[in-house]
């Protein structure tokens, strides 16, 4: 029989939820999808929202109820949610989100789930049912496009978030800039459109946060896409990859401008990488990420 999940989540067209979702539904579960933020909109009230939540879930009775960050949502909500079906908290964001809400969400929640590993250190202070499962890109719009020329040297597409933690940014960026001719940093764009710089790019480059506390989505789409990945570190990257064998890491301006040299003028080298870390990241699609989470629940 299958199980039924309420997955209280966003699904905006650039939410990684859709893609998630849609793994859900590939490995035989049935998916409620409750945008909880829309309906807040709806309501024009999170009380409202909160209260429209409960009542949902005593009418549909899921098994799983699977929320994704839950930002804004009242702690209290999971009290009552307890009560009919076993609580999953997804939360992939960096720790600098980690708020006080967040907490009470992690203390009540049945399972902490983080998408970003250095996050799993702070959970497990609240919650001894805290695991780290690697993001996943969407399959969909992150793949291959072996017939587009790579006209771009070097791409970085990211917003400049203002938050310290992403400091290093803006710096690496303006070195770059200097030193490399062709090379691109751009903002706003997302699915196929994303794809396509991507696919387009010899290097692209991924710069986590100066906590090193993990990599966001972002890599994964690259490596998804078959490209050339050139990373900041993070903590505990080596539980699913291998750095340096699936993309290369650079600590530093000077590391990067001597390494992305050398592989600009090895493409054979640049191949060798990016297969593998394309290869590696089959173990990552939204079919793997739903499967990962669901083993951990009796």
């Amino acid at each position: 029989m299958k199980k039924n999940i309420l997955f209280v989540a966003v699904f905006t067209p650039n939410s990684t939820n859709i893609s998630q979702s849609r793994g859900l539904k590939n490995i035989g579960y049935n998916v409620d999808e409750y945008d909880f933020r829309a309906i807040s909109r709806n309501l024009n009230s999170h009380t409202k929202r909160d209260i429209h939540l409960i009542n949902h879930i005593k009418s549909s009775k899921p098994d799983i109820i699977l929320f994704s960050k839950a930002d804004g949502i009242n702690p209290d909500v999971i009290d009552e949610c307890n009560k009919y079906a076993t609580t999953i908290l997804w939360y992939m964001d960096a720790l600098h989100n980690f708020t006080p809400q967040t907490i009470r969400l992690v203390q009540k929640i049945n399972y902490f789930i983080c998408g970003i590993p250095g996050v799993v250190y702070e959970g497990i202070k609240y919650n001894q049912n805290t695991f780290f499962i690697e993001q996943c890109d969407d399959d969909e719009f992150n793949y291959p496009m072996d017939n587009i020329e790579k006209t771009i040297d070097i791409s970085f597409i990211a917003n400049i978030d203002p938050h310290p933690i992403h400091s290093n940014r803006q710096p690496y960026i303006d070195f770059i800039n200097k030193n490399f001719q062709n090379f691109q940093h751009i903002n706003g764009i997302y699915g196929l459109e994303h794809n396509k710089i991507v696919n387009s790019s010899k290097i692209n480059i991924n710069i986590c946060p100066t906590d090193k506390t993990g990599a966001s989505v972002r890599l994964h789409k690259l490596l998804a896409a078959k490209s050339f990945v050139m990373t900041t570190p993070w903590i505990d990257m080596d539980i699913n990859f291998t750095p340096n064998k699936d993309f290369i890491i650079f600590d530093s301006p000077e590391e990067f401008k001597e390494k992305a040299i050398y592989y600009l003028n090895n493409p054979i080298h640049r191949d060798i990488i990016r297969t593998n870390g394309y290869n590696t990241i089959q173990n990552h699609h939204p079919n793997k990420w739903a499967e990962n989470i669901m083993n951990l629940i009796p």
